[in-house]
């Protein structure tokens, strides 16, 4: 009889999961979504150029106190200021931007495990873009 019950209890752990892990929520992440939820649409972003040697976003976004990889569509202006900045020299970078815009709320992953988020640009706001500074 006491093998029995050793036996039925050793069966009742094994079928309640004793040794599965626990999938847990990861707080980074938890934090930088609520970061992105609570953003006004009117307030300005914060972004810079800064390039990285992996195979990541070139663009940053301040968000949550922290600067987060950013992949940057929208806006033509954007694209020529983006361009403008791949040819400058190294030791001038980063270099911020100030935009009108809206960051999606899914929080993605690079390649490296890093965090990264796209922001849908509207409108640069300073500096200037390149392409649209007035000729002397």
């Amino acid at each position: 009889m006491n093998r029995c019950c050793s036996g039925v209890l050793a069966l009742a752990l094994t079928a309640c999961g004793a040794n599965e892990p626990i999938a847990t929520e990861n707080p980074l992440r938890a934090s930088l979504e609520q970061s992105i939820a609570g953003l006004d649409v009117q307030q300005p972003l914060n972004l810079r150029y800064n390039p990285a040697a992996c195979a990541c976003p070139a663009a940053e976004l301040r968000l949550g106190g922290q600067w987060l990889r950013a992949e940057l569509s929208g806006d033509d202006a954007v694209q020529a200021w983006l361009s403008a900045l791949a040819r400058t020299p190294q030791d001038n970078l980063p270099v911020p931007l100030q935009v009108q815009g809206r960051v999606e709320p899914e929080v993605l992953r690079t390649a490296q495990g890093n965090y990264a988020v796209r922001v849908d640009v509207t409108k640069v706001i300073a500096p200037v873009p390149p392409a649209a500074k007035p000729s002397p």
